[in-house]
């Protein structure tokens, strides 16, 4: 069973506790004196009021959201962007973490902890990744994945705000355990007439020192004709951005035992690196309605969006002599009274400098078509249809250099310390390492993908509303239909030797040095400014150019040769598609070389909204809405499998050493089997799965006073499995001993192992039980209070049994380890929300605002979902019921003071979060990794020139937070991995409309 950490719970509990009672203490004081509002005051005619005053800036943003989640049908929360290209942050996912039980990671892939993003990067909602997203209310998605948006592939500058539901109702597309995220773009027909606007930023990197100009235009008209009216929108953001990382990292901590019988722990190795990254980011939206009466619209929307990010990494890696993993007795080194390497000298340290470029090309494309009609008051009715095309490709390439020993045959010292926030580590022997002549070409390694998907999309609803019943306020049904495809080409990380390793030490005739061997591919870097300069320059180094490994064909026209003299037999060649997609699933292979799939659903529903204005029924007004969806999927999965493992001793053999025939018994046994196995599902062939789901959902809204709202809601939701999780794929392994099964595997049971994937798999299933109490004391102030239960049972987890396969006449059992519905768990928690502009306050400070939440999670039960099934290191995280749920952080907090006055709008946002599980084997190490309690703020600042001129300032990472990592030792305490800067990014904003 999985749980947060109870050292965490206990230490830190009580201190949020308080935190979050002090929001309500903040709350109440300005709320004593809003309440001194005569009721005329209080209930002015709200028409009049928006007539006199105008509201811009973060004001106009909150009121807009604050309606919107005060006059829902469930609990959600919203952000609006009143201004065009002017959502609250730079990003969409760095936006939603402003709300309430939401909670950003910022890593690209949890799994690669060395690597952190530099804009953003995954939402959990309510601790749960299991985030649905939508484009204007219908279901978009990227291809990698194929099941949810990556958040960095859409510019937020098109958008005309976000909406997160948190628990469902009958009429939303299933899909989103955590929640269902739904992206905004604006509608000509919703403008008051023509409208331009025009947006520019100038965005600076400090600690990249660069900057990068982006811009986004938006026009929008509607026109009165004698067939209607009409009404044409037309936006695009073309952006540029750039960032900077560097980081201090150990390795994956080992117990090694000292002289004096001690146990300490060393990690496997140290280094730093250094990825300077950049994205072109392009969207392009256009909108076209027709309303020939006031009965009927049309609505044609195409909206495209590509990026193209590139990072170019330089990085060195310190291992031991001869590149072997850190052990007492390799230097002088020092622990903490836990055992823990804390400081010290490694003597003849193996360095490894290597240059690795990465390029990804992704883009989206959602085409739609909609109308809706009410031809009488009563009835209604609604249409979709919707295309998306998605693509994405991935190259990664890198190459590696060494250093030669001195003239004594001694290798640089490594000086380092990993205590408290400020580590350092430096080299000896710089003026060697500044010469091109001391180095050899080592290794190279590359990596593919090419993925793609693509949907349609049918929805059509009915609305039939009462106008003679107190009580039955409306039925809604309807029905949607789906069909998508999904590819995943992925190949290996093929890393293989070019001329020399430490542990080979080649012979010089067979090496290839840099001075050399493509000597114009290789360059000095002196790492500057490293860190900002605030911890010591590690070292320099001569490190393979960024032209060398910005593609990996043309890296081997310079790396022929070296493999060629090795005297190895055996180096790096480049993959070449299509031949190096076709793989067997491995620990590097998580999409089994080329994984596809369709997935057809079909959905029908129906949902009764209901209420009592008057209070007649319950002593009391409310409202609600109650539904049931029914949903039934089918899936078709391509996929082949392997069997193997009979031991080169059954093999009968002529002097030649020719295979001539099998021996009798287990050997030829397993021969038949293999053969027959190989001969139904060695080629690709398809597997079927179908599943059923009802989804009954219950929301009620009880209006204790005119400000004061409960609601409740209790609903079923489902996630379905990942498409990577659902390949259909079976490795078997005899195990022989000589001629015979191994007596110690037949003695459990079985003959041998197996991995595989499960075409089978069902979706993961929550009972859900949401509550909030909601006061709206004014347009743009209130205090809400939300609880939420969640018990989910069909957790997907990593499961080893015994299975039984038949053929050849044969039947044999395998300790079978594959992806199975079995684990459950529970998550509840709560959130509270505060905010409020003080306009009570005297001059100049009514402009002031504030805005706080607090977001608290605990979970019981539930299990960690491999993402490789085929890596012995996740199938241990996977499986390791000590380790909390990833991702999940037990709490969390916003804290941003505004101002609103004299044409200034400025805000300055805090967020925070509490330590995580980022994940329960990092990449490189096979090791859980934490992610350390990390808090950021950000601000900014908008001047409102004229009515339609702005120019401003916002600036992200204001005190230059830096992200702590910790590993999890083998069998010992946590340990310090990494320490990560990035960039402070400073924007320069335009924004001009008419």
């Amino acid at each position: 069973m999985n749980k947060n950490n109870d050292v965490f719970a206990r230490t830190k509990l009580s201190h949020h506790t308080r935190l979050a009672c002090a929001f309500s203490i903040m709350a109440m004081g300005p709320l004593a004196l809003a309440q001194e509002q005569t009721d005329t005051e209080k209930h002015q005619n709200e028409t009049e009021v928006l007539e006199e005053v105008q509201v811009t800036g973060h004001r106009a943003s909150i009121l807009s959201a604050q309606a919107a989640k005060r006059h829902a049908e469930q609990v959600m929360d919203a952000i609006s962007a009143t201004d065009i290209g002017a959502l609250p942050d730079r990003s969409v996912s760095e936006a939603l973490q402003r709300l309430p039980g939401i909670q950003l990671q910022r890593t690209n892939e949890a799994r690669d902890p060395a690597r952190l993003a530099s804009e953003g990067g995954g939402v959990f909602v309510r601790g749960l990744s299991w985030v649905r997203t939508e484009l204007n209310g219908r279901d978009i998605f990227s291809a990698e994945g194929g099941r949810t948006l990556g958040f960095e592939d859409v510019s937020a500058d098109l958008l005309a705000g976000i909406e997160v539901y948190k628990n469902p109702t009958a009429d939303q597309v299933e899909g989103g355990l955590g929640g269902t995220v739904n992206l905004r773009t604006r509608l000509p027909l919703e403008q008051n007439g023509r409208l331009l606007a025009f947006s520019g930023d100038y965005n600076y990197a400090d600690l990249y020192d660069e900057g990068f100009v982006s811009g986004n235009g938006l026009y929008s008209d509607r026109w009165q004709l004698d067939g209607g009216e009409i009404g044409l929108l037309l936006s695009a953001s073309i952006a540029e951005i750039g960032n900077r990382t560097d980081s201090i990292q150990s390795g994956r901590f080992e117990p090694n035992t000292e002289a004096d019988g001690s146990t300490v722990y060393l990690p496997t190795g140290l280094g730093f690196r250094r990825i300077d990254w950049e994205q072109e980011r392009n969207a392009y939206n256009g909108v076209f309605q027709w309303a020939p009466n006031d009965e009927l619209t049309f609505t044609a929307q195409a909206f495209y969006a590509e990026a193209n990010p590139v990072d170019l990494e330089r990085a060195v890696g310190v291992n031991g002599p001869f590149g072997a993993s850190l052990a007492p007795g390799m230097g002088d080194f020092h622990y903490d009274p836990s055992g823990r390497l804390q400081s010290g000298t490694l003597y003849d340290s193996s360095i490894t400098f290597n240059t690795r470029y990465g390029e990804q090309e992704s883009s989206i494309g959602d085409y739609s078509l909609r109308f809706e009609y009410a031809p009488t008051e009563r009835w209604s009715v609604s249409g979709d249809l919707q295309h998306i095309s998605s693509e994405a490709t991935v190259l990664s390439m890198s190459a590696f250099t060494g250093v030669l020993p001195d003239s004594e045959n001694d290798y640089p010292e490594t000086t380092f310390s990993f205590s408290g926030s400020k580590p350092s580590l430096s080299i000896s022997d710089q003026d060697r390492l500044m010469q091109q002549d001391q180095y050899w070409w080592g290794a190279a390694m590359d990596h593919l993908e090419d993925n793609e998907a693509d949907s349609l999309a049918g929805r059509l609803d009915v609305e039939y509303t009462f106008d003679d019943n107190r009580f039955i306020k409306n039925i809604r049904f309807g029905g949607r239909i789906t069909d998508k495809d999904t590819t995943t080409r992925q190949t290996g990380w093929n890393w293989s030797l070019l001329s020399n390793q430490y542990w080979l030490n080649n012979s010089p005739e067979n090496t290839a040095f840099l001075h050399e061997a493509a000597q114009n591919q290789s360059e000095l870097i002196t790492f500057d400014e490293f860190m900002r300069g605030d911890v010591d320059v590690p070292t320099v180094g001569w490190f393979p150019t960024e032209q060398l490994v910005s593609s990996n064909t043309g890296a081997y026209k310079y790396f022929e040769s070296m493999v060629a003299n090795n005297g190895q037999f055996w180096g790096w060649a480049p993959l070449t598609p299509p031949e190096a997609y076709d793989l067997n699933p491995r620990g590097d292979n998580v999409s089994a070389g080329i994984n596809e799939q369709n997935e057809k659903t079909r959905a029908i529903y129906v949902s009764l909204r209901f209420g009592d204005d008057s209070g007649d029924t319950l002593g009391l007004p409310f409202d609600g809405n109650f539904g049931m969806r029914f949903v039934e999927t089918e899936t078709t999965a391509y996929g082949r499998s392997v069997a193997g493992g009979i031991g080169d001793s059954c093999y009968i053999r002529d002097n030649a050493s020719n295979i001539t025939g099998i021996k009798p018994g287990d050997c030829a046994n397993a021969d038949a089997f293999v053969s027959a196995f190989l001969s139904e599902l060695g080629d690709y062939k398809s597997f079927s799965n179908k599943y059923t789901n009802m989804l009954p959902s219950l929301n009620l809204r009880f209006m204790l006073q005119e400000e004061l709202q409960l609601r409740f809601g209790l609903s079923r939701g489902m996630v379905r499995p990942a498409f990577s999780q659902t390949r259909p794929y079976t490795s078997l392994s005899f195990d022989f001993t000589g001629e015979q099964f191994n007596p110690d595997t037949v003695a459990n049971g079985v003959q041998g192992t197996a991995t595989g994937g499960a075409p089978y798999l069902k979706p993961t299933v929550a009972d859900q039980f949401d509550t909030s109490l909601e006061w709206y004391f004014n347009d743009t102030g209130s205090l809400t209070f939300a609880a939420f239960y969640k018990d989910i049972h069909d957790y997907i987890a990593l499961v080893t049994r015994v299975e039984e396969f038949s053929y050849g006449g044969q039947t044999f059992r395998f300790e079978t380890t594959r992806q199975t519905n079995s684990a459950s768990g529970q998550l509840q928690g709560f959130e509270l929300a505060y905010q409020q502009f003080y306009d009570m306050l005297p001059s100049p400070f009514d402009g002031l605002g504030l805005q706080a939440n607090f977001t608290y999670i605990d979970n019981k039960g539930g299990v960690n979902t491999a993402a490789n099934p085929f890596e012995a290191a996740q199938q241990s995280g996977a499986t390791d019921e000590t380790l909390p749920i990833e991702g999940m952080s037990r709490t969390s907090y916003n804290l941003a003071l505004m101002y609103e006055k004299y044409g200034v709008s400025a805000r300055l946002a805090y967020n925070w979060r509490e330590r995580y599980l980022l994940t329960t084997s990092a990449a490189n190490i096979g090791r859980p990794v934490w992610f350390n309690d990390y808090g950021q703020l950000d601000g900014s600042v908008l001047y409102n020139a004229t009515d339609n001129l702005k120019f401003g300032l916002q600036v992200t990472n204001i005190l230059n937070s830096r992200s702590e990592l910790e590993v999890l030792a083998d069998g010992g305490p946590d340990a310090r991995y990494s320490w990560t800067d990035t960039d402070r990014r400073i924007a320069f904003i335009t924004r001009y409309s008419f």
